[in-house]
């Protein structure tokens, strides 16, 4: 029961410039990915959170300063808060997505849990309660609520003073759920 192999195409002499093109092509790909120096989307983030929490100090916003910024994905998350943490923002940022199983949140909702435990603030749904924890968490002690779409419903957030959206989602309902 073995596969039947793919016969490999062999090379004419007529396809080795078009092949040596390629390479051409793709090596200058190559060089144009090296010659990037700077991440100018985290860049701009970092201004527009500068200039956004400059604006609400300007407008009399009371309280401390609070943003979320939406991306579309754990893995963009990730890589915004490595952004936000090299440029003076560490501990002071959470993550909030649809399973919330990195280690701050694990370590957020033990001690929400240790806290709450014997109250009715605990509701008895492991996701309900991460949910609580976070937002809590997030509103007490953080300035910045990195978020996935899973915190653009249900939960409250009007004590945010900035809402950036750094990815776009395609439907624009979703930008106005989000605000």
């Amino acid at each position: 029961d073995e596969k039947p192999h793919k016969e490999k195409k062999k090379l004419t002499p007529d396809d080795i410039p078009a092949v040596r093109r390629e390479i051409e092509e793709l090596s200058g790909y190559l060089k144009l990915a090296e010659s990037i120096t700077t991440n100018s989307k985290g860049a701009s983030l970092l201004q527009a959170l500068t200039k956004g929490f400059a604006a609400a100090s300007e407008k009399g916003a009371t309280g401390a300063r609070k943003a979320v910024i939406f991306t579309e994905s754990r893995r963009t998350q990730e890589y915004v808060r490595s952004v936000l943490e090299e440029n003076g923002y560490k501990g002071q940022i959470v993550l909030f997505n649809g399973t919330n199983t990195d280690a701050d949140s694990k370590a957020t909702y033990a001690a929400w849990f240790e806290q709450f435990k014997n109250t009715d603030r605990v509701s008895g749904s492991p996701s309900a309660d991460m949910r609580a924890a976070l937002v809590e968490h997030f509103r007490d002690k953080a300035t910045i609520l990195i978020a996935t779409e899973a915190a653009a419903e249900g939960i409250n957030l009007q004590f945010c003073n900035l809402v950036i959206n750094y990815d776009l989602p395609w439907n624009p309902q979703r930008i106005e759920q989000r605000i």
